[in-house]
């Protein structure tokens, strides 16, 4: 579209300056070709998650000026508020949309789950720096459209039962579990863990959403009485929060160790859970083996940190301000993948046909990409049955437990 404008000049030739930057800069703004990236996560109820991975991703485009062989990318928040349904609605968004090149989701698993067939069916390239579902990149098809670089389910409960086991000394643990999908999921992967470990649960608990501490004291009463040692936990943050305070509250002879996935640190857990209720129990949650609290921190993480102040400058202070850290670093990783895969596809395709040449080019990628977590050789391959990891950039090596310090750090227990 061409604009035509009159400027007058003759009273004030700076006025008429700056007129002639501003409307040049809105007309090849209103040119410029431009590739969206859908970021459908929980704005509403989880807003640390989306927002710590919103900002990975920001420093991530920020380092190519958001520009990629000539065309603009611009990430869009999508708000599904935790609901599966308004999750559909955005991937309908999605496809509308000729501009959009992928979504990356949230922290969220039942989304991807359930949709994990809509989204391949209808070639939405999605890429997920959080949900731990192991199901979500296993679609049963050479032409898989989901990619991850996050904790994966199906490894997640061997390190949570080590840390039981090995560094707590758990004989005879009690599940505790989300009453859905991601629930079910680690039900599986923690079985299979303790069954190698030679361990048998005490019993299996579940809760649905909204538990009440109440409630969740009498949970944990049960479990202490019924033999349980140690408690390995699968919840999202408030419910973490309603059952860490009720084991904060029961006598010391009650409490257990709780090893849990890392839902609890999507959001406010360690302002609902004080420090000095936390002082009270051993907690101690998965997470990827990175922290800008590091010391000495490495270069790349030097380097993407000052980027991060520069970036978000009323956010970031310090590293005790990136919130959820591990969205943060997962968001940056993976889009650093996806900038690598862009460098040398035919942008000026369709839609259809860029996605599809990027889900390719993720599979393919030769270079090294160095990342937050590691170096990435070569994260990601053509799927199938014999190769079921071939859409996970991590591993279990790269896996770490932590734990919440009296200053609401996230720490690495190394």
């Amino acid at each position: 579209m061409q604009h035509r404008y009159k400027i007058r000049c003759s009273k004030n030739t700076m006025h008429c300056i700056f007129w002639f930057f501003l409307l040049n800069s809105l007309s090849v703004a209103a040119t410029e070709k431009t590739l969206m990236l859908y970021h459908d996560a929980d704005w509403s109820n989880n807003i640390e998650s989306a927002n710590a991975i919103w900002q990975g991703v920001h420093v991530a485009l920020a380092e190519v000026n958001y520009r990629v062989q000539g065309y603009r990318i611009q990430l869009v928040k999508k708000d599904h508020r935790g609901n599966v349904l308004r999750s559909k609605r955005n991937l309908d968004a999605f496809l509308k949309d000729e501009n959009a090149l992928a979504v990356i989701s949230g922290m969220h698993s039942p989304p991807l789950i359930k949709y994990r067939k809509y989204i391949n069916q209808n070639k939405i390239l999605t890429l997920v720096p959080w949900a731990a579902g192991g199901s979500i990149t296993r679609y049963p098809s050479p032409d898989n459209w989901i990619f991850r670089l996050s904790v994966d389910d199906t490894k997640a409960g061997a390190v949570l039962v080590d840390h039981a086991v090995n560094a707590l000394g758990c004989k005879s643990p009690h599940l505790f579990l989300e009453n859905g999908p991601w629930g079910q999921s680690n039900l599986k992967n923690i079985n299979i863990a303790l069954r190698e470990a030679d361990i048998q649960y005490r019993g299996v608990t579940r809760f649905g959403r909204n538990l009440r501490r109440y409630d969740a004291s009498s949970k944990l009463i049960a479990m202490t009485n019924a033999g349980a040692d140690c408690v390995l936990l699968v919840a999202g943050v408030y419910e973490g929060a309603q059952i860490a305070n009720a084991m904060a509250g029961l006598g010391a002879d009650m409490r257990l160790p709780i090893i849990s996935h890392w839902g609890i640190t999507g959001g406010s857990f360690h302002q609902q859970v004080e420090p000095s209720q936390r002082k009270k129990i051993s907690l101690y949650f998965i997470q990827s083996c990175f922290s800008f609290l590091k010391n000495p921190l490495s270069l790349k993480g030097q380097s993407v940190f000052e980027n991060a102040q520069h970036q978000f400058p009323e956010e970031i202070a310090t590293p005790k301000d990136i919130r959820s850290p591990v969205g943060f670093v997962h968001g940056y990783d993976i889009t650093q993948l996806l900038l690598e895969a862009l460098r040398d596809v035919n942008l000026d395709a369709n839609a259809a046909s860029r996605r599809n040449d990027v889900r390719l080019a993720l599979e393919n990628i030769k270079r090294p990409v160095v990342g937050l977590v590691k170096e990435y050789s070569s994260p990601y391959r053509k799927f199938s049955p014999s190769d079921l990891d071939a859409h996970e950039a991590l591993s279990v090596n790269d896996y770490c437990m932590a734990y919440y310090n009296g200053d609401n750090d996230i720490i690495l227990a190394l």
